[in-house]
Formats: structure tokens, C-alpha cells, sequence
């Protein structure tokens, strides 16, 4: 069944670009992200971490207007405990597919994300932490600006679907806004 579907994705991927302006770049910025839910501790603060990765645009209408774009992503995550000072940060390989809507210079975009927990520092001052999940599902959705020339500024909001851990009954998720500034590479 695995190979079906990868040959289906081949097979989309391969026809859609053959029709159209193909977009490969790359992306890079910082995140502000915080625990937030129900269940989290109110000492949580936000804390500033990164990201980069690639980024794919594919063109679905001839006039670019819709597109769908697939990212991969490496991002730190997290918070810091005022009360003890410690930081909670996760890194994470994220996979958002986002519907992009295309109104030039502006756009808009949303979907939803897959996230793989790929390791995290926690300081708990001698202590060890929870078991965080190794992966989540989550959406995206954000707006920026886009020039003729490939550079993009972006701004977007992830948020979690899935518990931060599995331990109890807890309800915590990361929340993050990420500023990005990207350069796309157009094929064809």
C-alpha cells in the first residue's frame, strides 16, 4: 500500500510540475514559542529559538493564484520556567502541507503538520523531564509578503492537535509564532 501511495505522490508531483512554475527554496527565522493548554503551569514564558529548512511551491491554477506547498523544516521549541529558570526546548523535524493562496505581493496559507521530536535539551537543575512524544500532528497557518524576485517575509502561527506527552492526563501543547525570510529558486 506504501508504494502505491508514493508512486500516486510521484505521479502528482511529476504532472503538476511539468505544467507549471515549480518553486524550490529555502527558508530561515526565528520562533517564539511557549507550552500553553489547559494543564500547563502558568510559570511558563516564551522563548526565542530558530528554524530553516527547504520549501516546495506548486502551482495547482494556471494563473498561480492557488498553490499547495510542502515544507521541511528543522525548529527549536519550547519554554522557560520563571519560577526555577529552567528551559524546555525540543527540536523538532516539522512537515507542514499548506494550502497557499497567492494575491500578489500577499499571502496566506494554512494546513496541517506533522512533527517529529528529534531530541531536546531540558534543564531541570539535576532532575529529569517527561517523556515528550516523538511525533505530533498540528496546523499552520500564517500571511507575508512575496516579490517577483523570490524573497519572501512570512509570519505563522503552529499550534499542536497532539498532547506534548503521553504521561497522564495532561492537556500541554507547543505554541509557536515563526517569522521567516525565504528565497525561492523557480523551475522552468
Amino acid at each position: 500500500m506504501k508504494k502505491y501511495l508514493i508512486l500516486f505522490v510521484f505521479a502528482l508531483v511529476t504532472t503538476v510540475s511539468a505544467q507549471a512554475q515549480v518553486g524550490i527554496g529555502l527558508k530561515v527565522g526565528a520562533n517564539y514559542s511557549n507550552i500553553t493548554g489547559d494543564d500547563a503551569p502558568d510559570v511558563y514564558e516564551r522563548i526565542i529559538g530558530g528554524h530553516a529548512g527547504l520549501t516546495a511551491n506548486f502551482p495547482i491554477s494556471s494563473d498561480n493564484f492557488f498553490s499547495v506547498q510542502p515544507e521541511l523544516l528543522f525548529s527549536m521549541k519550547g519554554a522557560k520556567n520563571d519560577a526555577t529558570d529552567a528551559d524546555l526546548r525540543l527540536y523538532y523535524i516539522d512537515v507542514p502541507v499548506l494550502a497557499r493562496f497567492n494575491a500578489a505581493p500577499l499571502f496566506f496559507e494554512f494546513g496541517p503538520q506533522l512533527s517529529i521530536n528529534v531530541g531536546d535539551n531540558v534543564d531541570f537543575d539535576g532532575g529529569s523531564g517527561p517523556d515528550y512524544r516523538r511525533t505530533g500532528l498540528g496546523y499552520a497557518a500564517g500571511l507575508g509578503i512575496a516579490t517577483p524576485l523570490g524573497v519572501s517575509l512570512g509570519l505563522r502561527y503552529n499550534g499542536d492537535i497532539s498532547k506534548l506527552n503521553d504521561e497522564g492526563d495532561a492537556k500541554v501543547y507547543n505554541d509557536v509564532f515563526m517569522l521567516s525570510l525565504g528565497y525561492t529558486f523557480t523551475t522552468r
